[in-house]
């Protein structure tokens, strides 16, 4: 007897977004296959809107709360239980975009976790390397986004909330240049820091000495960036300040804003 195909459950996209124009059209064209898309913008001076709407995008301005709060108001305006949540330069090959319509029709799951590709002079890191995860897909009523970080916004899963992976690359086009890698490390780093400074978390000298060598170790050879040469070398240098960046600014904020 022939299994009766599953009939596709309707899956929401949103996104956040400000200046996102030179993507923005790319990633909105993966993103056709699900039932709606929801764009909130936070004032973008450039063509970010026009395009989202020529795309079909439900458009929405909010003035920039945050990254957890304004993904958590995004979500709000999704009219579906299932949700995917991508990024303004996040691309969904065709591929994946099957495959996360498959898992969420036949698994018990209620997220699912996707990995990604970034792109870094203008071509992805060796496919033996490691690659970055996040939970994406998943039932809007299992999920919160943690309103006490600036950064780092991943969402939280309700207790015994089941998670699965979906084969495929997210292709990320945000580290495509030193310089955008260099930049965006440094805003992170800032507002990780300063998230630790108000949980009162103090900075240690040790791991002031040691972060740097143990982080580039670990990218440049566990999670094999030497695979990809010259440029897995720099990657693994910038992801090593990076972490570097953290407790420093740590130290900064203990001394300049006070100890008590």
């Amino acid at each position: 007897m022939l299994k009766k195909p599953t009939r596709d459950i309707p899956i929401s996209a949103f996104l956040i977004a400000c200046n996102e124009a030179e993507y923005i059209g790319e990633v909105l064209d993966s993103l056709q296959a699900f039932d709606e898309i929801i764009l909130v913008d936070s004032g973008s001076s450039d063509a970010t809107v026009a395009i989202a709407e020529s795309k079909g995008a439900k458009v929405f301005t909010h003035a920039w709360q945050g990254f957890a709060l304004q993904k958590s108001y995004a979500m709000s305006l999704c009219r579906n239980q299932w949700v995917l949540n991508v990024d303004g330069d996040e691309v969904l090959p065709a591929g994946l975009v099957a495959e996360i319509q498959r898992q969420v029709n036949d698994t018990d799951a209620s997220a699912l976790r996707l990995y990604f590709e970034d792109i870094f002079w203008g071509k992805p890191m060796s496919p033996f390397s490691g690659k970055r995860s996040i939970v994406r897909v998943f039932k809007k009523d299992v999920a919160t986004y943690p309103h006490d970080r600036r950064v780092h916004e991943n969402i939280i899963l309700a207790k015994g909330a089941k998670e699965t992976k979906v084969a495929g690359l997210v292709t990320h086009f945000g580290y495509a240049t030193t310089e955008q890698l260099l930049s965006k490390q440094n805003q992170y780093s800032s507002l990780k820091a300063l998230d630790k400074y108000e949980s009162r978390k103090k900075p240690s000298l040790i791991k002031l000495c040691l972060i740097f060598p143990l982080t580039f170790i670990k990218t440049y050879f566990f999670q094999r960036m030497y695979l990809s040469g010259k440029r897995g070398l720099i990657y693994a240098h910038v992801e090593a300040m990076y972490a570097f960046l953290k407790e420093a600014k740590l130290f900064e904020y203990w001394e300049t804003k006070g100890k008590d």
